[in-house]
């Protein structure tokens, strides 16, 4: 599969955006820690929102870098 520079600059960013979903989530994860573990109930609940939050975001910009590489991918294999 031959690629063009336009081709792998949509890789590299795909890819970016997959590390940045997973980034997301990670961060998120490590922030809201201390809040899961809170003694209150409405910190917790806070947490737990905001955590499922963060894990859609992440999980959102995630498939979209897996999106633009597969769309790639087949471009190039059609092209090609």
């Amino acid at each position: 599969m031959e690629l063009s520079p336009e081709e792998y600059g949509a890789y590299w960013r795909s890819s970016i955006f997959v590390a940045a979903g997973v980034s997301i989530v990670v961060f998120g994860y490590r922030l809201l820690s201390p809040l899961l573990s809170g003694p209150t109930v409405g910190a917790i609940g806070i947490a737990v929102f905001l955590l499922l939050a963060l894990i859609l975001a992440g999980t959102y910009v995630a498939m979209i870098g897996v999106a633009r590489a597969v769309r790639t991918a087949v471009d190039a294999e059609m092209r090609g």
